[in-house]
């Protein structure tokens, strides 16, 4: 069988980025990629308000208790209640704790933690050759492929790089963390900064990669990441770097995306319907991540430009 009939699109999610899936979704339906199997893996709470996806053609719906391990997701539903009693400012306050004394333990379990897990699990054992992460706030136009994932000889990872010393933040210590993991020495000046999606698993590495955790630990390999100090390893992170310290260079084409664009302002509605229909009709452009602030810090309703671009694609 082809690697093209082996290709599957992996969309974790959560009640917060209900109306962002539902359009990644309708572009999806009208993309170039419509054939492919669709797994969408919600919290298992928020099951029921997905439902209405489940009979969609090739949409194999999912929720975390079917994903994760039973432990974890128990963990994950405590987390998920002390995160919304304690509110924001005393759950980051928790995983402040969490990475200076090893204590509380739930703050590594809360849903961005727990989505990475049901990516890795899900991509390093459906019956497919590739996975690719496609998050709910991407939209996919009519022009994107499967050929944007697949090299006729190589494992096909999206890549920007940037310089070691300009790295700060989020994205220092995701990578930090990531090369302490994967065993980097005299890791390179250049550093692949891409953590956006799509985002492609090969699953003959992604397993070689996770293998190579559970070996350096004598620990299952989601254990190992939920040790990491909360909010400091990325799943992403992680994949790169072993790929970049541990792999053959002959076995990796680190691919430029140059076919994906971003809207990060969505207060004026109006622009950013122009602007999605404007970039949909080019081309060159094959994925739009529209920045979601699901978690409550927006004060405009994403549904105001969500709403007209479906009637859009359902217009054709």
């Amino acid at each position: 069988m082809s690697r093209l009939q082996r290709t599957v699109l992996i969309t974790p999610t959560w009640a917060g980025d209900f109306e962002h899936f539902r359009l990644m979704r309708a572009s999806l339906e009208h993309s170039g990629l419509s054939h492919l199997p669709h797994y969408v893996v919600v919290q298992h709470e928020d099951l029921e308000l997905f439902r209405e996806f489940a009979d969609k053609p090739g949409l194999h719906l999912l929720s975390t208790r079917d994903v994760l391990p039973p432990d974890v997701e128990a963990i994950r539903v405590r987390a998920r209640n002390l995160s919304a009693r304690l509110g924001r400012d005393l759950t980051k306050i928790c995983g402040s704790l969490k990475r200076l004394i090893s204590w509380p333990m739930w703050p590594s379990y809360t849903g961005w933690h727990t989505q990475q897990l049901c990516k890795l699990k899900l991509a390093s054992e459906l019956d497919c050759d590739l996975a690719v992460i496609i998050d709910s706030d991407v939209y996919i136009t009519p022009a994107a492929q499967v050929d944007d994932f697949v090299s006729t000889a190589k494992a096909v990872c999206f890549a920007d790089w940037k310089s070691r010393t300009d790295l700060k933040g989020k994205v220092a210590n995701w990578v930090s963390v990531s090369e302490a993991m994967a065993g980097a020495v005299n890791a390179d000046r250049k550093v692949n900064v891409y953590f956006d999606t799509p985002f492609v698993f090969d699953q003959r590495l992604l397993r070689a990669a996770l293998n190579f955790l559970e070996r350096g630990s004598r620990k299952r390999w989601w254990q190992v990441l939920l040790d990491q100090p909360p909010r400091r390893w990325s799943e992403f992170g992680y994949y790169k770097a072993f790929l970049a310290c541990q792999c053959d260079a002959s076995e990796v084409e680190w691919r430029n995306p140059v076919s994906s664009r971003y809207i990060f302002d969505t207060s004026d509605p109006e622009k950013v319907i122009h602007t999605v229909t404007s970039m949909r009709g080019d081309p060159c452009v094959h994925y739009i991540t529209i920045h979601s602030q699901a978690s409550g810090r927006e004060n405009w309703a994403p549904s105001a430009y969500i709403d007209p671009l479906i009637r859009q694609l359902k217009a054709g």
